[in-house]
């Protein structure tokens, strides 16, 4: 009698583990079904990967361009606002556009700053975004909404990746850290993009290159014409001569692509 029981006891067990593993398997399974799925079934132009937990819609409503968002349950977000632009969630916030002017929202439909006029701004990345006025200038807001370094009036600027983001100023690229520190701007690179992987690539003149965070220049004599940043496993695409490789950080060419 006691090992019926037992037996009884461990099939039940099994019965419910199974029924959990579907419950879940259904649960996965309508996640990744969401995009397609909501797409096809709600006549959606676009529905965008998620990201943070939300997805971007994109459709045109009388001509115009109207964006949203939707959870992972299809709930839909905003829509009624009439969003002309919309960038993804980054660090909780994602920026918006509506009537000509820029600002972020955050996910419980928060509107940050719209009474600054911003006419375009970058996406929060290591607590910092950058932000540009009509005239061209650029300058960083924290999520506090405090302005940093607006006074420089950069006519150019870029994410925070690393640390480190690169500005412009007077056609001069070169790179600032948080404290508001400038770097190599005595180079006169003409383009810098960000820091990826401990590598930054830089440009002057028509050639291409890389510099570390101590300002180290790498592959400068292989004057490629356009190079890109280096992945996580030591990789980068760069072109010469009409032709695209994949190169190591040694500058060996790893394969040919064109």
């Amino acid at each position: 009698m006691y090992k019926l029981k037992k037996i009884k006891i461990e099939l039940l067990i099994v019965a419910a583990t199974l029924i959990g593993a579907m419950c879940l398997f259904s649960s996965n399974l309508k996640a990744e079904l969401n995009i397609d799925s909501l797409k096809k079934a709600m006549g959606y132009y676009r529905v965008d990967d998620f990201r943070e937990g939300m997805a971007r819609v994109f459709d045109y409503v009388r001509g115009s361009n109207h964006y949203w968002f939707i959870d992972k349950e299809g709930k839909e977000y905003w829509k009624e606002r009439n969003y002309s632009l919309a960038g993804e969630f980054y660090e909780g916030m994602a920026r918006v556009e509506k009537d000509g002017i820029m600002f972020f929202i955050d996910k419980e439909g928060n509107e940050y700053w719209k009474d600054r006029k911003y006419i375009s701004v970058g996406s929060f990345r290591e607590g910092m975004a950058w932000v540009r006025n009509p005239i061209f200038h650029y300058w960083f807001i924290d999520k506090n909404g405090t302005e940093y370094w607006k006074e420089r009036n950069y006519n150019g600027a870029n994410d925070f990746l690393e640390g480190m983001a690169p500005v412009q100023q007077d056609l001069i690229s070169f790179f600032i850290d948080k404290e508001g520190t400038e770097y190599w701007k005595e180079r006169k690179y003409k383009d810098a993009w960000n820091f990826r992987n401990g590598w930054a690539n830089v440009g002057k003149g028509n050639y291409w290159w890389y510099i570390d965070k101590e300002g180290n220049e790498y592959l400068k004599e292989k004057e490629y014409d356009l190079a890109y940043p280096f992945n996580s496993e030591g990789l980068a695409r760069v072109t010469k001569d009409f032709k695209t490789f994949i190169i190591n950080k040694q500058g060996e060419i790893i394969k040919i692509l064109k």
